[in-house]
């Protein structure tokens, strides 16, 4: 029920009698085979990444997902199993605990795993995913295994007292959007590339791919938008190029600012270094760039003390990527740009600085890795967490897709399906 619950098919009313079984068993052989079998299934489309993309021996590779639904049913489970035991198992602990555990986990190790948590079913709720604003997912997350919880809790009345009083304490914080007055008349213009990920690992694959981009621009370009948004890494070529091997991409600049993800390398001291990187382009130049902050370990960085395993990791090619020094915003005509890349959106506070200081944001990705697994859509689904959490649009640009403009209240508002290559044109 969990895994369905999380799954691309959204059956999220699964978390009520999923939390509600799970909550009746003292037994921590069950609570840890329950981590185990939902990590293991819900994050079953790393296998991917890793085998079909990723060039790792498939033993290999399903040996590493087993390892890693173990460590997260240990980390997840079998973690608040223990300090709800030393709570003697009060029922009014858990949803704190659960959360708890969640939130170091989102931190802890290498920079965290923020992934099916239990707060991104609200957002599939009714007035109360307005929630989410108040406190963001973590709040999310006590009120779900709360409202889980609330057969037992009717037990005791003074726990269910205690339970409804969670939920009337937010509810001063809450913001409800607004129609953003700023942004009237925008029109922008998301391309979903549609590059096969073993397209996007072989160059000259690549280049004699990218005369399919220019039918799309001419569609776009004529339709007059302000801003023509591509995914992560949409060209072959990357940052320090742009000027030699881009040049009709800077010609399409001429009429509308563009922002696109790209890999640079750059000469930094002795040697290059890579960023995976958003740039803005207008009237044949660069204006603004962001570089992404949230490296993801083993897919863009191969951490201590795994180094060893770096050639193991095709898509890598043994070169580690470079963060980059803090979130920011990119300038983009008169309008500011917050551009997580990637997995970046999964992380709720790097948004909400970016947020801060963005008029909308864009999430710019590729999640050809997974084709159209559960994990392209869990991701997506942050995505729309986001929006409310921040009570701003997000446009999703997507390689493959689903691509879509996002309401500030998680809705979707258009969506391009997963494996058309075309685009959207959105004017707000």
């Amino acid at each position: 029920m969990l895994y369905l619950a999380f799954s691309k098919f959204s059956l999220f009313f699964l978390l009520f009698p999923a939390f509600l079984i799970l909550a009746l068993f003292r037994s921590p052989l069950t609570w840890l085979v329950c981590g185990f079998l939902f990590s293991l299934s819900s994050l079953f489309w790393v296998r991917i990444a890793m085998i079909d993309y990723g060039g790792v021996y498939p033993p290999i590779a399903y040996s590493l997902l087993t390892v890693l639904a173990v460590f997260l049913g240990l980390y997840q489970f079998g973690f608040t199993y223990l300090l709800w035991k030393i709570l003697r198992y009060n029922l009014l602990t858990l949803p704190f605990l659960w959360t708890l555990v969640e939130i170091l986990r989102s931190h802890f190790p290498y920079g965290g795993f923020p992934w099916l948590l239990a707060g991104e079913m609200i957002l599939y709720i009714p007035l109360f995913k307005n929630y989410l604003s108040a406190g963001g997912v973590y709040l999310g997350s006590i009120l779900m295994v709360f409202a889980c919880l609330i057969p037992l809790l009717m037990k005791k009345p003074k726990y269910l007292a205690t339970s409804l009083i969670v939920f009337i304490i937010p509810v001063p914080f809450i913001k409800f959007p607004v129609e953003r007055a700023d942004l009237k008349g925008l029109k922008v213009a998301l391309f979903q590339t549609n590059v096969p990920e073993h397209i996007k690992l072989s160059d000259p694959d690549f280049y004699r791919f990218l005369p399919s981009y220019w039918k799309f621009f001419d569609e776009m370009v004529a339709r007059n938008p302000d801003i023509i948004f591509l995914p992560e890494s949409a060209f072959p070529f990357d940052g320090r190029d742009i000027y030699a091997e881009g040049r009709k991409l800077l010609s399409y600049s001429q009429k509308s600012i563009i922002i696109s993800g790209l890999t640079d390398l750059r000469l930094e001291g002795e040697g290059y270094r890579a960023y995976n990187s958003v740039f803005v382009i207008h009237r044949g130049e660069i204006l603004d760039f962001y570089d992404k902050v949230r490296i993801l370990p083993f897919g863009e960085f191969v951490p201590f003390p795994f180094q060893f395993a770096k050639n193991y990791f095709g898509a890598i090619g043994g070169i580690d990527f470079t963060p980059g020094p803090e979130p920011r915003c990119v300038r983009a005509g008169r309008f500011r740009v917050g551009t997580p890349i990637c997995f970046e959106v999964s992380y709720y506070t790097l948004v909400k600085k970016m947020s801060d200081c963005a008029d909308f944001i864009a999430v710019l990705t590729n999640d050809a890795w997974f084709r159209d697994s559960d994990g392209t859509f869990q991701h997506l689904r942050q995505a729309r967490v986001r929006a409310v959490e921040t009570r701003k649009y997000v446009l999703w640009v997507n390689n493959t897709g689903p691509s879509a403009v996002i309401s500030p209240q998680g809705e979707l508002l258009k969506v391009l399906p997963y494996g058309k290559q075309g685009y959207i044109f959105y004017e707000f």
